[in-house]
């Protein structure tokens, strides 16, 4: 412990051990509560040297006798002035780490940290793809991500991670397997996003601006502070954010009546006046009862506004009948997102053990108005019409949530994990559209006016972790009794057991391998289960599906570590699988956007990484992806007709960084996805370079950075069908390209003495099954 009676974990304790002929060394690591045993020692002279980093190495010589056990009672350790005299000791981690079972992206200090946020800095992860918003780690959907152990909504996920700083992240951990202690829901896999804790006693704080322009001009900024002392920890952070909103691009359809094509529809969008502004409010506090006790509580407040307005010009050909429309659409979505998360954590022995249980409250709303003015030209009779009409869709998630998790550690090598959970989520949401006639607005009668959703799920989990000589073996098993209804649509409950298994391997100090097996369930998302629509335009409309069932995966995967390269082969086969199709109706030449439950998905990849260290002051960091996903669907015209789609295709990522002396720093990073699937939709290729400068100033404390975002402007995805009578083609780009400038700074006073960090995960609840 030091000075003031305060734990020093993670100490490390080396002992030289003199026995008659020998001479022997022994290296242990204290636990979080800076305890330390050692068995197996011979007799003799035994000198033992404990050392930490702030702290000046205590020594002593013993005598030592098998027959009796020696308590060395409380070590007293005392700081280093001359370290904590200003002098700021770190260690260097590489960027990018590659274990058998995860990928760990170290943000702190990296040059990627400054001036991005935490969604452009996983747009850059090599294991992640975005498209349009929609996220996949390694090709799988349905991604679990968490910040500092809660769970992220997917709905305005773009808005939550676009508040948090990239300066804000220490590290991000994308886990290609997760063990039986995560949701079942998780079957696309976890990342883990965890903030910085300072872990001096003092305060501290930060303060970051930026300005960016594409299209539009933009800017933003963060400031947070954190105070600890030896029994209380209290933090705050507050961000905001504004950028213009823009959607460009085209629409083209062949229209049908049953499988006759019968016209054309082309469709020009130009949404250039718009904006998009975020703000956040993050605040917590905790309390360290004793060294073995500690209660506290966090609260994240979100509200994200988006507006925009422009011109959709659209041509109709049918049957030698041509109509030109011009639609003037005006749309406004604001979204709020509160969580509240209050924890109690218990440490048990001196090997760690603990018990920590969460309760947590989440409420998320949204709001959706839109209204549409449409003038139409018949060219074959000259007439016009003008109509107008609006739809106003909101929607209030509560989300209730209580957790209890227990681990025992046996040994350093040996762990079990078992914990319950229990999750109510309920929905109230409505939808009006109106139209206007007469010189007034009028219902039009949609029959969505009141829709809802109401979900509970039970669930237990038990985990267990040994290390057998080169082997270690991770077995788990996760319960879950699940029930719902949609208003409108299923009633249904239902039981399932997901099994969970990896077997590890060292084949010597620079190979090792890993086998695994993971079942999961993926549950629709909530907006996909609620029937109300969401136009996009006139033609094009965006429905729920209230009869939508869970799809379930099941995982294979084999991991190959050697030296910094890795090789992950896996194969995941999903029944009821989960896709995005489209419904045509050829009266009113509209297209709905929906998801359906297709047969089964097959997806097989191959994922090799290559980190190349060029030379001192440049490193880089590569992977490369091979795909084969093939689906089964039944016909549009016959259900008993099974149609099959299949495609190979890679994903390349290369991420590099380069550290030149004087405190400037640069980075360029690029990827490329080839033409892939999901669902009944193409995706055309599509890229992204992205080049950044750093320089630190005011003696290291303050940095200034300006990058460049997608340089050559080709992250715009090409989306196309070709399922009669569903032939579509299109692409809408958005304000991608972008310079930005930024600026931080860090100021505080820390104290020369160290604060034990708490580990308090919080809780998973479901409301990452949000999105828009």
């Amino acid at each position: 412990m030091d000075e003031q009676k305060i734990p020093v974990p993670f100490a490390t304790v080396s002992l030289i051990i003199k026995a008659s002929d020998t001479l022997a060394k022994r290296n242990v690591i204290s636990n979080n509560t800076g305890e330390f045993s050692i068995s197996d020692i011979r007799n003799g002279i035994v000198e033992i040297t404990i050392s930490s980093v702030g702290f000046t190495p205590w020594k002593q010589t013993i005598s030592f006798e098998q027959s009796h056990a020696v308590n060395l009672t409380e070590i007293v350790l005392h700081d280093d002035r001359q370290t904590l005299s200003g002098v700021t000791i770190s260690a260097k981690k590489p960027l990018i780490q590659q274990k058998t079972d995860r990928l760990i992206m170290n943000v702190q200090g990296s040059v990627l940290a400054s001036g991005n946020n935490a969604y452009d800095i996983l747009a850059m992860a090599p294991s992640v793809q975005l498209m349009n918003g929609k996220l996949t780690m390694d090709g799988k959907s349905n991604v679990l991500i968490l910040l500092n152990g809660k769970r992220l909504p997917g709905a305005t996920l773009e808005s939550i991670l676009g508040s948090l700083s990239g300066e804000q992240i220490e590290r991000i951990e994308f886990i290609s397997n997760p063990s039986s202690k995560y949701d079942a829901n998780a079957s696309g896999g976890v990342i883990e996003i965890y903030t910085k804790r300072n872990s001096q006693m003092g305060w501290t704080s930060n303060v970051s601006g930026n300005v960016a322009r594409g299209y539009r001009t933009g800017g933003g900024g963060d400031a947070d502070f954190r105070l600890s002392t030896k029994k209380w920890d209290f933090g705050v952070s507050a961000g905001y954010s504004q950028k213009g909103h823009i959607e460009r691009g085209y629409s083209n359809r062949e229209l049908y009546q049953g499988k006759n094509r019968i016209g054309d529809f082309t469709q020009q969008m130009d949404i250039s006046k718009g904006s998009m502004i975020d703000k956040s409010l993050n605040g917590s506090i905790g309390y360290q009862l004793n060294k073995n006790n500690s209660f506290g509580a966090d609260v994240n407040l979100i509200k994200s506004k988006l507006n925009g307005s422009g011109n959709l010009d659209a041509v109709i050909n049918e049957n030698q009948n041509r109509l030109i429309t011009n639609t003037f659409n005006d749309v406004l979505l604001q979204v709020g997102f509160s969580n509240y998360n209050i924890f109690y954590k218990a440490v048990l022995d001196s090997l760690g053990s603990n018990f920590l249980t969460t309760a947590n409250y989440a409420r998320y709303t949204s709001g959706q108005q839109q209204e549409f003015k449409q003038s139409t030209l018949d060219e074959s009779t000259g007439n016009i019409g003008n109509s107008q009409f609006r739809n106003n869709a909101p929607a209030k998630y509560d989300i209730y949530t209580g957790t209890a998790d227990y681990t025992k550690n046996f040994s350093s090598s040996a762990k079990l994990e078992a914990g319950l959970k229990y999750t109510l989520t309920e929905n109230h949401s409505n939808q009006v559209t109106e139209v206007f006639q007469d010189g007034a607005w009028t219902d039009n009668n949609s029959g969505l006016r009141e829709l809802g959703y109401s979900e509970k799920i039970y669930a237990g989990y038990i985990n267990f972790n040994q290390k057998v000589g080169k082997f270690s073996f991770q077995a788990g098993l996760r319960a879950e009794q699940s029930s719902y209804k949609v208003t409108g649509g299923i009633d249904s409950s239902y039981f399932n057991l997901f099994p969970n298994l990896r077997i590890d391997y060292k084949v010597s100090k620079v190979y090792s391998s890993s086998i695994g097996y993971a079942r999961n369930i993926n549950r629709p998302s909530y907006d996909n289960l609620i029937p109300y629509e969401l136009f996009i335009d006139n033609y094009t409309v965006s429905r729920g599906n209230a009869f939508l069932r869970p799809e379930y995966k099941q995982t294979f995967s084999w991991n190959h570590l050697y030296k910094k390269y890795s090789l992950r082969l896996a194969y995941t086969r999903t029944t009821d699988a989960l896709a995005s199709t489209m419904i045509y109706d050829e009266n009113t030449f509209r297209f709905i956007q929906t998801q359906s439950n297709f047969l089964n998905q097959n997806l097989f990849s191959a994922a090799l990484s290559i980190p190349v260290k060029i030379a001192s002051w440049w490193d880089m960091n590569n992977r490369a992806t091979l795909y084969f996903k093939d689906l089964k669907y039944p016909s549009v015209f016959d259900n008993n007709e099974i149609l099959t789609r299949s495609k190979t295709y890679y994903a390349l990522n290369t991420l590099n960084t380069f550290t030149f002396n004087d405190g400037l720093s640069a980075e360029i990073s690029a990827y490329y996805n080839s033409p892939s699937i999901n669902g009944i939709y193409s995706y055309g290729g599509y890229s992204n370079v992205s080049a950044g400068i750093k320089k630190t100033v005011l003696a290291g404390k303050g940095s200034v950075k300006l990058d460049v975002s997608d340089i050559f402007y080709n992250n715009n995805i090409l989306i196309s069908t070709n399922i009669i009578p569903i032939v579509t083609s299109g692409i809408n780009r958005m304000d991608t390209r972008r310079v930005r400038l930024s600026f931080r700074y860090s100021f505080g006073g820390n104290e020369s003495k160290k604060r034990e960090k708490s580990n308090t995960q919080g809780n998973t609840n479901e409301i990452n099954r949000l999105k828009l």
